[in-house]
Order: C-alpha cells, then sequence, then structure tokens
C-alpha cells in the first residue's frame, strides 16, 4: 500500500508540500488548492508550475479536484463552468501530467431530484471517457452522494464504467463510526480513491476533524480490508487539522502502522 497527500493539506505553496512530504518517503499528491485558489481556476503560469514541479522532484499527481458538483443543481454558472471551461483546462493539466483521476462532487441535497443529478453526472462521466479519464463521486453529508446506501444507489443508476466513489470515511461526520465495516462493504464495488483523517461529533453537534486514531473512524480496520481486497493502490492523507507538518506526519506514522499490523 503506497500513500500520498493533499498538497494544501500540508502547504499552499506545493514545492513546499512535496519536499515536506519526500522527507517522509511519499511521492504522490493529489491537486486541489494552490495559493488560496482551487484549480483549476488557477492562472496558466502556476499551472505551469505544477507541471514543472511533477518533473523536477520526480513525483506524481494521482488526482485532481476541482470542487465541481459541490453546489446546487441549479447553479448554472457553476455547472457550466464545470462542463465547459473548467473541464477543458482540467483535461488539459491532466494530460499533460497523466493524471487518470478527477475527483468531483455529487450536488446539493436540495434542490433537484436524484433522477436529475444521477443525469448530469452521468453526462460529466460520458465527456470525461472522451478522453479516457476517470472521476470519482466523494461522499458529503450535505450532498446527494452522502451515506454509503446513496452512494451506492446512486452510482448504480448513473452506471458508468468510468465513474466511481472516492470513499472519505470520515466525511460520513455523524455515521463515521459505522461507516466501517458495514458502509465500506456497501460502496465497496465502485471505490476508486480513498482520502484519510479523523472526525468527532461533539455532544453539541458540532463537527471535529481530529488526527488519525483520534476519531471515531476504524481506520485500523479499514486499513486491513484495504489491504485485502487491494481496490485501491494508495491511500490519499487529507488532515484537515493541524498543524500540517506534525498530523500529516502521524497521519501517515499511524497508516503505515496498520498497514504493518495487518501484515502488508
Amino acid at each position: 500500500m503506497r500513500f500520498g497527500f493533499v498538497t494544501d493539506e500540508l502547504s499552499q505553496d506545493p514545492r513546499e508540500a512535496v519536499e515536506m512530504a519526500l522527507e517522509w518517503g511519499v511521492r504522490e499528491f493529489e491537486i486541489r488548492h494552490v495559493h488560496d485558489k482551487r484549480f483549476p481556476r488557477l492562472p496558466l503560469n502556476m499551472l505551469d508550475r505544477l507541471v514543472d514541479l511533477q518533473d523536477e522532484y520526480d513525483i506524481a499527481y494521482t488526482a485532481v479536484s476541482p470542487g465541481f458538483f459541490k453546489t446546487r443543481i441549479d447553479d448554472e454558472p457553476h455547472i457550466a463552468y464545470a462542463t465547459g471551461e473548467g473541464l477543458h483546462v482540467a483535461v488539459d493539466f491532466m494530460q499533460a501530467c497523466e493524471i487518470p483521476l478527477l475527483i468531483c462532487f455529487g450536488l446539493e441535497s436540495t434542490p433537484g431530484t436524484d433522477k436529475e443529478a444521477v443525469a448530469r453526472i452521468g453526462s460529466f462521466a460520458d465527456q470525461l471517457a472522451d478522453f479516457e479519464l476517470h472521476a470519482a463521486v466523494e461522499n458529503e453529508t450535505h450532498c446527494k452522494f452522502n451515506t454509503p446506501e446513496r452512494i451506492a444507489s446512486l452510482l448504480q443508476q448513473c452506471d458508468r464504467p468510468n465513474l466511481g466513489a472516492n470513499w472519505d470515511l470520515a466525511n460520513l461526520k455523524e455515521g463515521a463510526e459505522e461507516g466501517f465495516p458495514d458502509g465500506y462493504e456497501t460502496v465497496k464495488e465502485y471505490i476508486r480513491n480513498v482520502h484519510a483523517k479523523d472526525v468527532v461529533v461533539t455532544s453539541e453537534g458540532r463537527v471535529e476533524w481530529r488526527p488519525i486514531g483520534e476519531g471515531v473512524c476504524d481506520w485500523r480496520g479499514q486499513m486491513r480490508a484495504l489491504l485485502e481486497d487491494q481496490i485501491v493502490e494508495r491511500v490519499t492523507i487529507e488532515s484537515h487539522c493541524g498543524p500540517p507538518e506534525h498530523v500529516g506526519q502521524h497521519n501517515l506514522t499511524m497508516l503505515k502502522r496498520f498497514v504493518e499490523e495487518a501484515g502488508g
């Protein structure tokens, strides 16, 4: 099992993030925010620097996360960008860096029907398929793809070979404690990418992100299952809490420990 980082979970400066991760032996990265701007809404020279950075350090970009469809289904400017200019910029970058996967979201829970969401996400997957690229829908509690049962059902309805799930156990929030093993088993056949962080929901209902091992997620069991099932080659760390130089290394150490315990 290999591990990667979302670069802005370590630093908004991708060079600084890469150099930090390389010290820990990690060479794979997901692109999301760069200098507080979300990919692909970046100046052209910044995109060029990301391409150069990959060559300079001999690293791999494994996915991009542009935040497409993390919005209402009637947000016409967002939809137009995600399926038009934004998609074209993202695809050009993905092809230049040989990135196979784009992570998107499943549209806000309201308004709109499941049928409409399935049509929109399915059509987007078709656009990516024209370039032989894949998409993974990240689960979020405020989106239509919010519970394991709904993730599996909606992806089954989409029925696209290049569309799967970005499994984020902690993003289940109130459902994270039950997210493994039952939720994982429900979604397993659709998982194409995995994000790792931990979470607690306080008695007041407040969501707090935590270092791995300090929340409710059963990452020990989840890593064992991922090793056994061999459905992904890597897990990408998305800490969501800091300080990043300490929590990032902690999360990597914990996940590696769980792999070793499982005999991986």
